[in-house]
């Protein structure tokens, strides 16, 4: 590689790193943005704090001071506020300025000097029924995902050149019959947009016709009389994308160089890597690190590679990791021999560090994919019932370990069975839906959330005491109660009972069971609030 060359990748690199904490810094952005039009509350800060200890780490870790220097005082501000369990005007306004410092010093040095340059949520535009428009919008903004509503054709264009959408909804009989798909038809081809187009009807089926004509229309879903968490689903992923978290990899290598290697080099195409030398340590790095992918040596002292892979792959939770081994072995029958005892793949030293970290992103990318097959309960996307225990019980170990406090909370939508009943189980089951989203939009990410069961929630909450779950939960069970689900031509409201245990030094065996007797005392106490499990 020439001189020039080299200075090109490493200028890429750079620009790579920088975009990784330029979208951090947005993600914070919004996530204050959001806050303060809700009404900034002391319930807001964990969110707040846990999306600025990321930036942290991100400056930090990629070398950018400026904007790690800010990040640090935001963050200083938000756990005294949070420690102090209050949030003043002054401190409101303190933050607003530290926030907008923060903005200015991610932008590029062609910007103009305006915080409007940092890029907002874009909004959704609605070419839909008037009635079903004005209700969507409603219910959208319940989710903090605001919109824009198109009266006509001309309206619909006004709007598109005006602001910039994350994605188009439209009903294929936007005003008059088949007028939606035409409208999208003309538009797509007039702009060659790339922003996602959903359509919709209203009627009871759709034809092959208007699915075809739909799709050539640039349809990247389409749904008949769609329920608003489908819509909401949809289109969040579009509205605040999220930066892909980077990938866990352990690298268990005695050979302090080859570590070193292997190091440095995923660690610059911004992985996560942990470096364990001593191979006998392997299930106390498994359980701390938690790799979503394992590169080891084949021969080490005390023991082999496939001895270790043989180990691993005798726990049932760790059999979806993939095992990558690197070695100088050359024989084929054993390196299929090595594969055939756990190994996933086999690398051969000296390895080229591009094929190096293609291969264990690839591999990584479609473990996570899988892996969440495993996990999650398919109708809400959540952590199943298995996975949520599972987590429960790390959260506690940690919690202690760190003595840092932790909530465990139950949630339970109240009268199910009469939703079910009145309104049959597809309703039932998008009314579930509509509160995993809800919770999901609400809570942090450091937050765990699981489909314990049936229309029974549970919450994981970290590093949160009991007043402040308290405070959360209430404001997600008022916000929920305000959501409108439809059913033909009824509308109904529908709320939630929830029950709320802290960790203490002996109930770590218990807590599910004190938070279920919370939960049912909630529902003695005439449903629709939430209790403290008291000893």
């Amino acid at each position: 590689m020439s001189h020039i060359e080299k200075e090109s990748a490493s200028n890429a690199l750079k620009r790579h790193f920088a975009s990784r904490v330029s979208n951090q810094i947005r993600v914070l952005i919004n996530a204050w943005r959001r806050s303060c039009e809700q009404g900034l509350a002391v319930s807001h800060l964990n969110k707040l704090i846990d999306e600025c200890e990321k930036l942290v780490r991100h400056s930090l870790r990629f070398n950018i001071h400026h904007q790690h220097d800010h990040a640090l005082v935001i963050l200083e501000m938000l756990n005294e506020a949070n420690n102090s369990n209050q949030i003043n005007e002054l401190q409101q306004q303190a933050l607003q300025h530290a926030i907008d410092r923060l903005g200015q010093s991610s932008l590029r040095k062609t910007d103009n000097n305006n915080l409007e340059q940092i890029p907002k949520p874009k909004p959704v535009i609605l070419a839909v029924q008037p009635d079903y428009a004005a209700k969507l919008s409603e219910q959208f903004n319940h989710f903090g995902i605001t919109s824009q509503i198109a009266k006509d054709n001309e309206h619909f264009y006004q709007l598109q050149e005006s602001i910039e959408a994350c994605a188009y909804i439209t009903d294929i009989h936007f005003m008059r019959e088949h007028n939606g798909l035409e409208l999208m038809s003309h538009f797509v081809k007039l702009k060659q947009t790339d922003t996602p187009i959903i359509f919709i009807t209203e009627e009871e089926s759709a034809s092959i016709e208007q699915r075809l004509e739909a799709q050539r229309a640039g349809c990247l879903r389409f749904y008949v009389k769609p329920a608003v968490s489908q819509l909401i689903r949809t289109v969040e992923r579009y509205y605040s994308p999220q930066p892909e978290e980077p990938f866990q990899v352990l690298i268990v290598d005695d050979s302090r160089s080859q570590a070193l290697f292997c190091d440095k080099t995923l660690s610059k195409a911004g992985m996560n890597t942990h470096v364990l030398t001593d191979p006998m340590k392997i299930l106390d790095a498994l359980d701390e690190f938690q790799p979503e992918i394992i590169v080891m040596d084949m021969y080490m002292p005390g023991c082999t590679g496939t001895e270790i892979a043989s180990a691993i792959r005798q726990q049932s939770h760790l059999i979806g990791v993939p095992i990558l081994f690197l070695s100088g072995e050359e024989d084929i029958d054993i390196q299929l021999d090595a594969m055939s005892q756990g190994g996933d793949d086999f690398l051969t030293k000296p390895i080229n560090p591009d094929h190096l970290v293609m291969t264990v992103s690839n591999r990584a990318r479609r473990a996570r994919v899988l892996n969440n097959l495993i996990i999650r309960d398919s109708l809400t996307g959540l952590f199943n019932h298995t996975y949520i225990l599972d987590k429960l019980k790390q959260a506690c170990r940690k919690a202690k370990d760190k003595q840092q406090p932790l909530s465990f909370a139950m949630v339970d939508i109240d009268f199910f069975k009469k939703i079910n009943d009145n309104y049959g189980h597809p309703v039932g089951d998008k009314v579930i839906l509509a509160l995993s989203l809800f919770l999901k939009q609400r809570l942090r990410s450091s937050d765990s959330i699981g489909r314990y069961g049936g229309e029974e929630f549970a919450i994981i909450l970290p590093n949160t005491t009991t007043e402040q779950a308290l405070s959360v939960m209430n404001n997600i069970r008022q916000g929920f109660n305000q959501l409108e689900h439809s059913a033909d031509d009824k509308d109904f409201h529908v709320s939630f009972s929830c029950g709320i245990c802290s960790l203490t030094s002996n109930n770590g065996n218990t807590i599910i069971e004190h938070a279920d007797q919370a939960l049912y005392a909630a529902k003695k106490q005439g449903r629709n609030n939430v209790q403290i499990f008291i000893e």
